[in-house]
């Protein structure tokens, strides 16, 4: 009965992910690391007990594993025309180096920048960086920092304003202007992380408002930011905006406590999808950064040129 141990836990990830069970079991199957591990322990014993074809067909399923696994860069294209650079952070609330990150956004100078988990005080100190980023969205007079998030350009943002959904999430829709391409349809959400039934709902249904207000545009120049916690593993991932170019990259947890963790232990949630029908843009690299530190996230920078 050793084929049971064996292929037992692929079945499973491939039960939970194609029929859908709940929130527990997209949780579970979207961190191939856990499977990985599994692997890696069934090879060990059964090398122990000298079963070493049985042995080297779980070593086998654990480098399939370790394949889906995140990687910490996605080089595209190797040429990237007129490039521009979107970093997005998630800060975490209790962010305890906000030095280093505000002299990081200082100075790498970024054309664009999206933020989650900006509280009040800290979103008053991230507005200092007016001279690099003039243009800012979050902690004006009535608009507050929405879902805790907070957008800085150094190029012109014009037209932007909150979606509220019937839950009250916060969905912020404008327009960016970059200085070397033409203009973009933005869109930023922060939805919760779905660590119960109710939270991967409200989750799904903000994925679903996305898709909603998109098909409500004509525009065909369109740019979606922010830390949706979704895996780039899920099968729902993958059904999302099949006509948008997306590169994902490790960037969940960071850390567990003071233990850093490696890229391929890690999931993908902090997403970036382009839409580009006239144009020709393209993504050409994404880029999981290790500092600053101080979240659980890391600081991913997107470059799109032609």
């Amino acid at each position: 009965m050793i084929w049971i141990g064996v292929f037992a836990p692929s079945l499973v990830w491939v039960t939970l992910t194609f029929y859908e069970v709940t929130w527990w079991a997209e949780n579970v199957v979207t961190f191939p690391s856990l499977f990985f591990i599994t692997y890696l322990f069934v090879a060990c014993v059964l090398l122990f007990c000298q079963r070493w074809v049985w042995s080297l067909i779980s070593c086998c399923f654990a480098a399939v594993f370790w394949l889906l696994s995140p990687v910490s860069v996605q080089k595209v294209s190797h040429e990237c025309a007129n490039a521009i650079t979107v970093a997005q952070y998630n800060l975490l609330y209790d962010n305890e180096n906000l030095n280093e990150v505000l002299s990081y956004l200082h100075n790498h100078a970024f054309d664009l920048v999206v933020l989650q988990e900006v509280s009040p005080p800290v979103g008053e100190k991230i507005q200092l960086l007016d001279d690099i980023y003039p243009y800012m969205y979050g902690g004006q007079e009535g608009v507050g920092y929405p879902s805790g998030q907070m957008i800085l350009s150094q190029t012109e943002l014009s037209g932007l304003s909150v979606y509220w959904t019937s839950d009250r999430q916060a969905i912020i829709q404008g327009t960016w202007r970059p200085n070397k391409q033409q203009a973009f349809q933005l869109m930023t959400a922060h939805p919760p992380s779905p660590r119960s039934l109710e939270l991967w709902q409200r989750r799904n249904a903000l994925m679903s408002e996305v898709g909603s207000l998109l098909s409500s545009h004509s525009n065909d120049e369109v740019l979606i930011v922010g830390d949706f916690n979704l895996s780039a593993i899920s099968l729902r991932f993958a059904r999302l905006f099949p006509s948008f170019q997306t590169a994902p990259v490790a960037s969940w947890p960071n850390r567990v406590k003071q233990w850093y963790v490696p890229a391929s232990f890690m999931i993908a949630i902090d997403h970036l999808w382009l839409k580009s029908t006239n144009e020709g843009r393209r993504i050409c690299q994404r880029d999981s950064k290790q500092s600053p530190s101080g979240s659980d996230h890391r600081l991913i920078v997107t470059e799109i040129g032609y």
